[in-house]
C-alpha cells in the first residue's frame, strides 16, 4: 500500500512530533532577552548540602541545596545557572537552612509523559530588599548520575546574562544555524527539481538528516532553550529528533547507494521507536534506559550500514563517494580527538563541521543537477524548435503540420492552401533579401487570419482549420485577401522595400475540408492544392 511506504511513515512520524511539540508549549513559557554584557561569577560564601528527596512517585533522588547570604552586590539582581534534568526551587530565609519567607523561584512542573525535564538554563530573580537575608537553591536531580555537587553562578541583569550564554555559545550556535540553512536549502533544491520534473530524492532525504541532525545536537544548550522558551518543548524536540536520525539516514543512503534495500531496518527501528516511546511516555522506563537501548540498535545499524554500503561503494556516483570518504575522515579525527585529546566540552565539533562540508558539496550537487537538466530542456527544446519551425518566418514546417493534423479527428479537418505569386518576380527585382521580406510578410499576414499556419515549401503555406464549415472558409478566404490588400495599401510590414511600388504581395488561396471518400488527411490537402492552383491560374490570366 502506497501510504505504509517508509517515506509516508517517516512523514507520519515527524506529525506526530510536531504535534507533540505544540502541545508541549502550552505547558510553560517566558525566557529572558537582552544585549548588554556585565556578568560575575559568584564562586564565594556557598555552602552545598546533600541529602536524599522522594519525589511525588515514591522514587528517591540525589537532592542539592546550595545556600550563600545575600550581599549588596547581588540586591536586585538575578543569579544564573545551568542544571541537567534537574528540577529547581529557591527561597530566602532570615538564616541558613531557615524556613522561607519568600520563594524567589519554582521551576520543574514534571512532564505529562516522561521523568526530566532535560537541560536548562535558570534565573533567578532577587527582590531589591533581599540584602541581609540568605538565598537557599535546592536542586532535585532526576537520574543520579547526572547529580553535581555544585553550579557555576553568575549574576547581572538579565539582559546582559542572556547575552553571555549567546556569545558562550556563539561558535556552536551558528555551525547549527548553518546545518539548518544548508537542510531548507537541500529540501527547496528538491521542491524545485520535482516543480522541473527533476529526480532529487536524496535532496530532501539529506535536507530533513540535516535538520535533524541541528535540532538533536543540542551543545549550545541556552542558545537552544533560547529558541524554544520552553524546557518541556526543549526535551521532546530532543527526544523524538533523536528518533528521527536513523530513519532519515536510511532514507538517504537508499537514494545514493544503486540497489540498496534497508525496508526491513526501517521497518524494524519504527517498531523499536514505537516501543521504546511507549515505555517512556507510560512511565515504565526512563528517557536514559530508553535511550541506551536506542544507542545500542544505532550502532547496530551503523555497523550493518558501513557493510552494505562497502559492498557497492562501486556503484556510488563518485561524487557521492568522495562527500562520504570526507565525511568519515571528519568521524575519525572526531573519535582522535576525543580519545587523546580532550573528553571535556562538546565533542561533536569535528563532526560537525565535516557534516557541514558534505552539505555544501551536495548543495552544488544537487544545484548542478538541476543546471544540466534545464540546459538539457533548452537543448532539447532548440532541436524541437529546429525540427518543428521554419527559421525565416517562425511558422511551422511541413513536419510540424503533420503532427498538429494527426491530433484532430479527419472528419473535423478544414485546410487553406496558400501560394505567393511573385516571389520569383520579387526575388529578381530586389534580391534574396527581398524575397524573405515578402515571405515574412506573408506570414504576419496569414497569422492575422489564422490560428496555424505552416510553410510547407518555397512559397508554399498551409492553414490548418478544425470544425468550419463551407460558408467560414470562404469568410476567412475573403478576410485573407482584404488583409493582403490593406498590407500593400499601407506598406509599413515591407521594410526598406516600402516605397518600392513594384514590391507587392500576391497570394493565391485554395480550399477542402473532409468528405466523404477522404481516407486521409493527404487527400483533403491534395484537393486543397488543387483549388490554389486553380486561383493562381485565374489571377495570372487577369493581369
Amino acid at each position: 500500500m502506497k501510504f505504509l511506504e517508509k517515506r509516508y511513515i517517516g512523514l507520519y512520524l515527524f506529525s506526530i512530533m510536531i504535534i507533540v511539540l505544540i502541545l508541549a508549549f502550552s505547558i510553560d513559557k517566558d525566557v529572558p532577552v537582552g544585549k548588554d554584557f556585565n556578568v560575575k561569577k559568584v564562586d564565594a560564601d556557598w555552602t552545598y548540602e546533600r541529602a536524599k528527596h522522594e519525589d511525588e512517585d515514591g522514587n528517591s533522588t540525589p537532592r542539592l541545596v546550595m545556600r550563600r547570604p545575600v550581599s549588596e552586590d547581588l540586591n536586585g539582581k538575578v543569579l544564573s545557572f545551568k542544571t541537567y534534568d534537574s528540577y529547581v526551587d529557591a527561597y530566602l530565609s532570615n538564616e541558613p537552612g531557615g524556613t522561607s519567607v519568600m520563594n524567589v523561584y519554582h521551576f520543574g512542573e514534571k512532564p505529562i509523559f516522561g521523568d526530566s525535564p532535560g537541560t536548562y538554563t535558570h534565573f533567578i530573580h532577587l527582590p531589591p530588599d533581599s540584602g541581609g537575608k540568605y538565598l537557599n537553591i535546592v536542586v532535585d536531580t532526576v537520574y543520579n548520575h547526572k547529580y553535581m555537587p555544585s553550579y557555576q553562578v553568575y549574576s547581572a541583569e538579565e539582559n546582559e546574562l542572556v547575552y553571555f550564554y549567546l556569545k558562550k555559545e556563539f561558535k556552536l550556535s551558528l555551525m547549527n544555524i548553518i546545518m539548518v540553512a544548508f537542510g531548507i536549502l537541500l529540501m527547496v533544491i528538491h521542491f524545485v527539481g520535482s516543480f522541473k520534473k527533476i529526480d532529487t530524492p536524496e535532496t530532501f532525504s539529506l535536507g530533513s538528516l540535516s535538520l535533524l541532525f541541528a535540532v538533536y545536537l543540542t551543545c549550545p544548550l541556552f542558545f537552544h532553550q533560547f529558541i524554544c522558551c520552553n524546557p518541556v518543548a526543549q526535551y521532546y524536540m530532543i527526544y523524538f529528533s533523536l528518533y528521527m536520525l536513523p530513519l532519515a539516514a536510511m532514507l538517504y543512503f537508499e537514494d545514493i547507494v544503486p540497489t540498496l534495500n534497508m525496508k526491513w531496518m526501517f521497518y524494524g527501528f519504527v517498531a523499536l521507536e514505537l516501543g521504546l516511546s511507549a515505555l517512556h511516555f507510560t512511565g515504565i522506563a526512563s528517557y536514559t534506559r530508553t535511550v541506551v537501548v536506542f544507542t545500542a540498535a544505532v550502532g547496530f545499524f551503523a555497523i550493518v550500514s558501513s557493510f552494505l554500503i562497502i559492498q557497492r561503494f562501486r556503484l556510488i556516483d563518485i561524487e557521492y563517494r568522495i562527500g562520504l570518504m570526507c565525511l568519515l575522515g571528519f568521524a575519525f579525527a572526531n573519535v582522535v580527538f576525543y580519545m587523546f585529546i580532550s573528553t571535556t566540552g562538546d565533542q561533536s565539533f569535528l563532526i560537525r563541521i565535516g557534516f557541514i562540508i558534505y552539505l555544501a558539496f551536495e548543495i552544488v550537487n544537487g544545484l548542478r543537477k538541476i543546471m544540466n537538466e534545464v540546459n538539457r530542456e533548452r537543448e532539447t527544446q532548440l532541436l524541437h524548435n529546429l525540427a518543428y519551425t521554419d527559421q525565416l518566418t517562425g511558422l511551422g514546417n511541413r513536419y510540424a503540420l503533420e503532427r498538429d493534423a494527426e491530433a484532430i479527428p479527419l472528419e473535423n479537418i478544414s485546410v487553406m492552401s496558400m501560394d505567393l505569386n511573385l516571389l520569383k518576380t520579387t526575388n529578381d527585382s530586389f534580391g534574396h533579401f527581398g524575397g524573405d521580406m515578402l515571405l515574412v510578410s506573408a506570414a504576419k499576414c496569414m497569422l492575422s487570419v489564422f490560428d496555424k499556419v505552416y510553410r510547407v515549401g518555397g512559397d508554399e503555406f498551409i492553414a490548418l482549420l478544425s470544425d468550419k464549415s463551407e460558408d467560414e472558409l470562404k469568410e476567412l478566404h475573403a478576410t485573407l485577401h482584404d488583409m493582403m490588400d490593406r498590407m500593400n495599401i499601407d506598406r509599413s510590414e515591407y521594410g526598406e522595400f516600402a516605397y518600392e511600388k513594384e514590391f507587392l504581395l500576391s497570394i493565391a488561396v485554395g480550399y477542402a475540408s473532409f468528405a466523404e471518400g477522404d481516407e486521409n488527411f493527404e487527400r483533403i490537402l491534395s484537393r486543397a492544392d488543387k483549388a490554389m492552383y486553380n486561383e493562381k491560374k485565374r489571377m495570372h490570366s487577369s493581369k
